[in-house]
C-alpha cells in the first residue's frame, strides 16, 4: 500500500515484505489482517518517528470515518503478531495521547538483494536432512544435521545449469533415484489416502511461493484421477504437519511419519522441495529461470521410503513438468496409468500456462492464510489470462463466498460450470454441487454429492459435505443415515475430529443435546491428541454452543478458549465467530455484555473484509437493541444488515433483515407494508431453505395479523409456524412460536388453551435458556390472572416477570411488568408497593422509544392515574386518545385494550364495546367486560367491599 519500490525490512526475528504482503518470523509466515499489515508497514517505514493517531486514522481509512478504538484494536493485532500483545515490550511504543512509533531498529534491503543474500545459506543448509528427531512426548526436538552430500544446492544448480546449456538449451532433466528399499512395492488398495506436505521453497524468494500450492493442487488432481486413491485435504495435512521441520532430501524420519499418520490418517506421504535459480526471472538472453523439483514418496504405515524423484526444467514449463511428476508419483504408488481420455480430462483441469498457475498458487495460498480479498484478486488475474479455465472460476466463487458476496459467488460458480465440459467427472460434479448450493437448491446439491460419494466410496470428504448439505436442507434423519454410512468406513473415519464435529451437528439438528455435547467433547479430545489446533478451536466453539443452556459459565470459558486458539493458528474469522457466539450466549441474560461481544466480532469481521459476518452481527445487534427498548437503533442496525446482504446477494440474510424491519415498522404501525415485508421474507426463506428463520417470519406475521384484528388468519399462520418449528427438531424455535399462538388464543377468548400453551412455552424456554420467552410467558400469565381479578396470583407472576426482565436487561418488559404489578398491588391495597412499582415503570418508560410494545404500560399507568382522586376523567380522556392513536396505526387489539381500560375507569360504554368485540371475535375483551360488570355489581351490594379484593 505504501511502498512502490520492492524492498524488505528486517528487525529481530522478523522479515517484512511489503511488496508481497508477507510478514515472516524465522522464515515462517505470520498471519496479519490486511489493515493490520498496512499499519505495520507504515510504522516500520518511519522507524523511530512518532506518527499521530490522526495521521494513522486518515492514512489507513482515507474514505471512512472510524473511531479511535478501531485503531487501538489494530495496534493490538500488530502487537500480538509480534509477540507483545500485552504491552509495550520492544517494537511498538505508545506515546500517551499522541500516537505510536516503531521503536526497534529495522534494516531496509532491496528485495532482490535480500533474496540473493539468503539463497546461498538457505541452499547449503538444505543439503542436509534438517529434520529434528521426535521426542518421547511426540514433539519435535533439536537434533544434529545429517550430511547427505558435499555439494550445496547452489553449486549443483550452477553446474546443472551450465551442463544443460552446453547440451544445447534448456531441455528437460529428470532422474529417478531409488532408495535402498527399491524392491519394496506399495499396495495402496482402494481408497488409500495420500498427503502432500512440506514443499519447501529453498530459494526463500517470496515471488516464487506460488509454486508449492500450485503443485499440491495439480498433483492431487493426478493422484485421484481414477478414484483408487484419495487426497488428504490440504488444510488437514497442514495442521497435521504443524511443528515439523522441513523434510530432508529423503523425506521424513519414521517417527515423524508415524506422528503425521496418527494426526491425519494418511497412508502415504509425498514431501519435497523446489529451487528456482538463475540470474533473474528472465535472463538477458531471453531464457527462463530454471526450476528443480525433489520429491520423496513414503509409506506412513511402515515408515519406509518408496522412491525419491528429481526433475528439472524451465519455470515456464511447470504445468507440463507437474503432469510428468504426477505420472511418476502414480507409478511409485502402484497406481495404473490413466487412459488417454482420462489424461486429457485431467489436462483440462491443469493451469494452461505458468502465469495462470502462478496466480492460482498465490490465490490458494491466500485462502489458506485467511486473506480472501487477495485470493479474489489472484483468481481474477488467472481468469484474465485464461478466460475459459473453469477451476479459476470455481476458486473465485470460494473467495467471493468467504468475503460474504453470495451473489458474486453464485455468478462465479455458474461461470465455472459453463466452462467445465472438458474436466474430469469428479471435478464437474463438484462444480455442479457448488452452483446448486449457491442457488440454495438443496435437492440438486444433495443429488450431486451422492454421486460423488458413489464415485469415491472410501473417501470421507464427499460424505462430510453430504451430511452438511442434508442438514442445510432440513433433513436431519437423512443426515443421520449418511453419518452412519460414514461410520461404516471403519478405520477411514475412526479417530477423526472432523467426523465427530459432523456427529455433533447432526445431534444438534435432532435435539440430542447430550449427543451434541459428547461428540463435540470427543472431537476436542481427538484434536488435542493429534495436535490439530485449528480443529480444536472448532471443537471448542461447538462445545461452547452445546453447553450454553446447561452450563453458561463453562460455555463462556470454552468459547474464550476457542478465541485464543483461533488466534494461535491465525484464523481471524474463527475469532470473530467465537466472539459472536459469546454474544449469543449473553443475549438472554446480559445484553450489555452481548453488545460488547457483538461489537468486538463486528470489528474483526470488518477488519478481514467479511461482509457476511458483519451483516450477521448487525442482525444480532438489532436483536439486543430491540430487547433494550431502543427501536430506532435496532431498526438502523437491521437496515445496515439488509444493505450488506443485498450487496452480497445473501438471500437468507435479506429475509432476516426484511422480517426485522417489518417487525420494527409494525411497532410504529401495523401497515400493509409491514405485512408485505414479512411475506417477502417468507418467500425468500422458502427459496433459501432457511427453515429456522421461516419459523420466525411466520410467527412474526401472525403477530402483526393479530394486532390488526385478523385473528382467524393469524391463527392459521401461527399454526404453520408451529408445524415448521416441529419439523426442525429444535426446541429453541418451538417456544417463541408457541408463545405467539398462545397470544392469539387468548385474544380469541380461549383462556384455558392460552394458559396451557404459555406454560408449555415457558417450560421449553427454561430448558433452552431462552430468558426472554420465560419472562414474556410469566408476564402474559400475570396479565391473564389480572384480567380474571386473581390479584395475588397476578402479583406473584408479574413480580417474577419483572425480576427476569431486570436480570436480562429487557427494558420494555421491565416497564410493562412493573406497571401491571402496580395495578395488582393497588387492587390488593398495597399502596407503598404500588407506588414503588409505578415509579419504576414511569422512570423506565422515559427511555423507551418503542410504541406498540410498550402500549400495555401506557394503558396501565393511565389506569393508575385514574384511580387518584379527581383524575378519573382526565385519565379516561388520555385512554381515549390512546385508542384513537391505535386505530390510526391499525392496532385493533390496542384500540380494544385502551377502550376497555376507559370503561373500567368510567363504567360507561361497556355494552357497546362488548358488541364490537364480539363482532371482531375478541373473546378475551368480552370476558373481561363481563368480569368488570360482575365486580361492579358485587361492589354495589352490601358487605362486598372486602370480597372485591380477593
Amino acid at each position: 500500500m505504501f511502498l512502490a519500490a520492492p524492498c524488505v525490512y528486517r528487525f529481530g526475528e522478523f522479515e517484512l515484505q511489503p511488496g508481497e504482503r508477507r510478514l515472516l518470523r524465522a522464515g515462517q509466515a505470520v498471519a496479519l489482517t490486511p489493515k493490520a499489515f498496512d499499519l505495520l508497514v507504515l510504522l516500520v517505514e518511519r522507524e523511530g518517528r512518532l506518527i499521530s493517531k490522526d495521521e494513522l486514522l486518515t492514512t489507513l481509512w482515507p474514505r471512512s470515518v472510524v473511531i479511535e478504538s478501531n485503531l487501538t484494536k489494530h495496534i493490538w493485532l500488530v502487537r500480538r503478531a509480534l509477540g507483545e500483545a500485552n504491552g509495550d515490550r520492544g517494537y511498538i511504543q505508545t506515546v500517551s495521547k499522541l500516537g505510536y512509533r516503531f521503536a526497534a531498529p529495522a534494516t531496509k534491503w532491496p528485495a532482490a538483494q535480500a533474496v540473493e543474500a539468503d539463497n546461498q545459506a538457505a541452499a547449503v543448509a538444505d543439503v542436509a536432512n534438517r529434520e529434528a528427531p521426535v521426542g518421547d512426548a511426540g514433539t519435535i526436538g533439536a537434533g544434529p544435521l545429517r550430511a547427505r552430500t558435499l555439494f550445496s544446492w547452489s553449486v549443483w544448480a550452477a553446474f546443472a545449469g551450465a551442463a544443460m546449456v552446453l547440451a544445447g538449451g534448456l531441455a528437460w532433466f529428470a532422474t529417478t533415484r531409488p532408495n535402498m528399499s527399491s524392491s519394496f512395492r506399495p499396495s495402496p488398495g482402494s481408497g488409500a489416502s495420500v498427503a502432500v506436505i512440506g514443499l519447501t521453497n529453498l530459494s526463500r524468494d517470496p515471488t516464487e511461493a506460488w509454486i508449492g500450492p500450485g503443485l499440491v493442487e495439480m498433483l492431487g488432481t493426478d493422484i485421484v484421477l481414477d478414484g483408487r486413491a484419495r487426497m488428504t485435504p490440504d488444510e488437514v495435512a497442514r495442521a497435521a504437519s504443524a511443528g515439523f521441520a522441513p523434510a530432508g532430501a529423503g523425506g521424513y524420519a519414521p517417527a515423524s511419519l508415524a506422528l503425521f499418520r496418527r494426526r491425519s490418517g494418511a497412508d502415504f506421504v509425498i514431501s519435497g522441495s523446489y529451487l528456482v535459480f538463475g540470474p533473474g526471472r528472465v535472463d538477458p538472453d531471453g531464457g527462463d529461470r530454471d526450476l528443480r523439483l525433489d520429491f520423496a514418496v513414503q509409506d506412513a504405515r511402515s515408515g519406509r521410503t518408496i522412491v525419491n524423484l528429481t526433475r528439472s526444467g524451465p519455470v515456464s514449463g511447470l504445468p507440463a513438468l507437474a503432469r510428468d511428476v504426477g505420472a511418476d508419483l502414480r507409478r511409485s504408488l502402484g497406481l495404473a496409468s490413466p487412459s488417454g481420455a482420462d489424461r486429457a480430462l485431467a489436462s483440462a483441469a491443469d493451469p494452461p500456462t505458468s502465469d495462470v498457475m502462478r496466480h492460482m498458487g498465490f490465490g490458494l495460498q491466500a485462502l489458506h492464510d485467511y486473506d480472501p480479498a487477495r485470493a479474489r484478486d489472484e483468481f481474477i488475474a488467472a481468469i484474465v489470462e485464461a478466460p475459459s479455465y473453469a477451476p479459476a472460476y470455481a476458486e473465485l466463487a470460494q473467495a467471493w463466498s468467504a468475503l460474504g458476496y453470495q451473489g458474486k459467488a453464485r455468478a462465479a460458480a455458474e461461470q465455472a460450470a459453463a466452462h467445465a465440459a472438458g474436466l474430469p467427472q469428479i471435478e464437474r460434479l463438484r462444480i455442479e454441487a457448488q452452483v446448486a448450493e449457491a442457488r440454495f437448491d438443496w435437492p440438486a446439491t444433495v443429488a450431486r454429492l451422492r454421486v460423488l460419494v458413489g464415485l469415491s466410496p472410501r473417501d470421507p470428504e464427499p460424505r462430510l459435505q453430504l451430511i452438511d448439505a442434508l442438514l442445510k436442507a432440513g433433513k436431519p434423519v437423512e443426515a443421520q443415515a449418511a453419518f452412519a454410512d460414514l461410520r461404516g468406513l471403519g478405520s477411514v473415519a475412526a479417530d477423526d475430529a472432523r467426523v465427530e464435529l459432523a456427529a455433533a451437528r447432526v445431534a444438534a439438528a435432532r435435539d440430542d443435546s447430550a449427543g451434541r455435547t459428547a461428540h463435540a467433547a470427543r472431537a476436542l479430545e481427538l484434536a488435542h491428541r493429534n495436535d490439530l489446533s485449528g480443529l480444536a478451536a472448532d471443537a471448542e466453539t461447538q462445545l461452547g454452543i452445546a453447553r450454553t443452556a446447561a452450563d453458561p459459565k463453562g460455555a463462556a470459558a470454552m468459547l474464550e478458549r476457542a478465541f485464543v486458539d483461533y488466534g494461535r493458528v491465525g484464523n481471524p474469522r474463527g475469532q470473530a465467530w467465537a466472539r459472536q457466539n459469546l454474544g449469543n450466549l449473553y443475549l438472554g441474560n446480559d445484553p450489555a455484555r452481548a453488545r460488547q461481544e457483538y461489537q468486538s466480532a463486528l470489528a474483526q469481521y470488518q477488519t478481514i473484509g467479511d461482509q457476511a459476518g458483519a451483516a450477521k452481527v448487525y442482525s444480532d445487534l438489532a436483536i439486543v437493541l430491540w430487547s433494550s427498548g431502543d427501536r430506532d437503533a435496532a431498526e438502523a442496525a437491521a437496515r445496515q444488515s439488509l444493505r450488506i446482504r443485498r450487496q452480497t446477494g445473501d438471500i437468507a440474510g435479506q429475509a432476516w433483515a426484511l422480517a426485522a424491519l417489518a417487525v420494527a415498522a409494525s411497532d410504529e404501525a401495523a401497515s400493509d407494508d409491514s405485512v408485505a415485508g414479512l411475506r417477502e421474507a417468507i418467500t425468500l426463506d422458502e427459496a433459501a431453505g432457511a427453515r429456522s428463520h421461516l419459523v420466525f417470519a411466520l410467527y412474526s406475521l401472525s403477530d402483526i395479523q393479530r394486532v390488526r384484528g385478523e385473528l382467524g388468519e393469524a391463527r392459521r399462520t401461527c399454526a404453520a409456524a408451529q408445524a415448521a418449528a416441529a419439523g426442525l427438531h429444535d426446541p429453541a424455535n418451538r417456544a417463541p412460536a408457541d408463545f405467539e399462538c398462545a397470544l392469539i388464543a387468548l385474544d380469541l377468548g380461549r383462556v384455558a388453551e392460552a394458559q396451557a400453551v404459555l406454560r408449555r412455552a415457558r417450560a421449553t424456554a427454561t430448558t433452552t435458556g431462552d430468558a426472554m420467552t420465560v419472562a414474556n410467558a410469566d408476564l402474559t400469565l400475570g396479565q391473564v390472572e389480572l384480567g380474571l381479578r386473581h390479584f395475588p396470583a397476578a402479583a406473584t407472576l408479574l413480580a417474577a416477570a419483572e425480576t427476569e426482565c431486570v436480570r436480562g436487561d429487557f427494558r420494555t418488559g421491565q416497564v410493562v411488568s412493573a406497571s401491571l404489578l402496580a395495578l395488582a398491588d393497588a387492587a390488593l391495597g398495597r399502596d407503598a408497593q404500588r407506588d414503588r412499582a409505578a415509579e419504576r415503570a414511569r422512570r423506565g418508560r422515559a427511555a423507551i422509544t418503542e410504541r406498540q410494545e410498550v402500549l400495555p404500560a401506557d394503558i396501565a399507568l393511565a389506569l393508575l392515574r385514574g384511580q387518584a382522586p379527581g383524575q378519573s376523567e382526565p385519565a379516561a380522556a388520555a385512554l381515549s386518545a390512546m385508542a384513537e392513536d391505535a386505530r390510526g396505526r391499525r392496532w385493533l387489539n390496542g384500540w380494544f385494550e385502551a377502550r376497555l381500560a376507559a370503561v373500567q375507569l368510567t363504567g360507561k360504554g361497556g355494552a357497546e364495546l362488548a358488541a364490537r368485540a364480539r363482532a371482531a371475535a375478541f373473546g378475551w375483551v368480552v370476558q373481561r367486560l363481563t368480569v368488570v360488570a360482575a365486580a361492579e355489581r358485587q361492589a354495589r351490594s352490601p358487605g362486598a367491599s372486602d370480597e372485591a379484593r380477593d
